[in-house]
């Protein structure tokens, strides 16, 4: 390794000392190393109630979930939220579903900036620079409180991990009560090119299954379920 290359090293192990309760925490994410309750075993008793056990799960994982009745619901929500944030700017999916949701002009009326993703030529500064994220989630895992996110036409990866605090609406009919169900899904039909199960605020095992928290991501994720 040259000289350049070891002060990199050095720079990054600097600056991740002491990732954990009390460490280097940029994203501002709350310190909930989630752990499995004993009563709760991978493909234990049948989950009577996968909305309510999914939001459960994400807010002992430190995440906000709610469930509303509608589209309305929903907008209310998220113009709140938006609000509470002091939010200046969010950027979205170009999605058909968030067409839907419609919540765009109330965000413009409430001095919010509204940026999607099929307006630009080079979304990441303007990913960078957003207060809010918002998607949708293909799924979400009762079990584990997770929501899966695929990649497609329209779905920057951007807007869910740049911004600090990221949204995702969700059906509630689109709850799963557990992760081998979305396996089987897409067992012989073909992968997306990306498909990345999101388990509460800034958190990643990826390097030597080692849990890592606040390092990356947004610090501040809610999950609105409708219906």
């Amino acid at each position: 390794m040259n000289e350049a290359g070891a002060r990199f090293i050095e720079g990054i192990k600097a600056r991740t000392k002491g990732v954990g309760p009390g460490g280097y925490r940029p994203t501002k994410a709350p310190d909930s190393a989630w752990t499995r309750a004993p009563d709760r075993a991978f493909g234990g008793p049948e989950i009577e109630d996968p909305p309510a056990r999914f939001l459960e799960e994400l807010e002992a994982l430190g995440g906000h979930g709610s469930r509303v009745a509608s589209l309305a619901e929903a907008r209310d929500y998220l113009v709140e939220l938006a609000k509470r944030r002091g939010a200046r700017r969010l950027v979205r999916w170009d999605v058909p579903e968030l067409d839907e949701l419609g919540v765009d002009a109330r965000l413009a009326n409430a001095g919010v900036e509204v940026c999607v993703w099929r307006d630009l030529e080079d979304f990441r500064p303007v990913a960078a620079s957003a207060d809010i994220g918002l998607s949708t989630a293909e799924w979400a895992i009762a079990d584990t409180g997770s929501i899966v996110l695929a990649s497609g036409v329209g779905k920057g990866r951007t807007v869910t991990l740049l911004p600090p605090t990221h949204i995702a609406v969700v059906p509630a009919r689109k709850v799963l009560a557990r992760a081998d169900e979305v396996f089987e899904l897409y067992a012989g039909s073909g992968l997306p090119s990306n498909l990345c199960f999101h388990s509460g605020p800034s958190r990643s095992g990826d390097i030597e299954m080692s849990l890592a928290i606040g390092v990356h991501g947004p610090g501040d994720v809610h999950v609105l379920l409708v219906g």
